[in-house]
């Protein structure tokens, strides 16, 4: 059952291709990692597009009370700990946790390819963002990011980060809304082993 529902969910974001793809990733997985990822950042000096806002949806930054909507607590409360800020949307008439996505504005890890992404002053990092199935399709998700991005403007911060794996067509394209590519990078992470990188940033 999960083999079909990978194999739909490939084939819908970007054909054989793509199923090809991660078939082979996964044959080769248990010996070695491979993968690319594509760096991205949005300028909050740029004019922001118009906001369609959503109605019955709150957003607000989450706070340590707010760890009972999230299904990894510990995980929460470490994050929090470490100075990251979550941004959330709460369906009023429900009180649900409808999507969510982290900020981390000191030097964030990028797991794929063990190392720390290193900003200059202004920056932010945006990482882990989902929307919870039920509330999909919805626009929550912009609707939840444009609030993001213009709160973190008003506060100070000029530049949002954030990295996309490379066979993610579909988040690929709706980035382009809000974000433009600045380097793409490609690794493998055999087994036990440090990952070899290759690529880098765009001039």
């Amino acid at each position: 059952m999960q083999l079909t529902t990978d194999f739909q969910r490939a084939w819908t974001e970007g054909g054989p291709k793509i199923v090809v793809t991660r078939s082979l990733r996964k044959l080769v997985r248990p010996i070695v990692k491979v993968g690319s990822l594509v760096f991205t950042e949005c300028d909050l000096h740029d004019p922001m597009p118009d906001r369609r806002e959503i109605k019955g949806i709150n957003i607000r930054e989450a706070t340590i009370q707010d760890v009972q909507f999230f299904e990894d607590q510990q995980l929460f409360l470490e994050r929090i700990e470490q100075g990251h800020r979550c941004f959330m949307g709460i369906e009023e008439s429900t009180g649900k946790l409808t999507n969510y996505r982290w900020i981390c504005t000191s030097s964030p890890y990028i797991p794929e390819i063990d190392r720390y992404l290193m900003m200059k002053p202004g920056g932010a990092y945006a990482y882990d963002l989902n929307t919870l199935p039920e509330f999909r399709r919805r626009g929550i998700d912009a609707y939840t990011r444009h609030y993001t991005y213009s709160y973190l403007r008003d506060t100070g911060y000029t530049k949002i980060y954030a990295y996309i794996h490379g066979d993610n067509s579909p988040s690929l394209r709706a980035s382009r809304v809000l974000l433009r590519p600045v380097g793409r990078i490609w690794y493998i992470r055999p087994r036990g082993r440090n990952p070899i990188v290759i690529g880098g940033l765009q001039p």
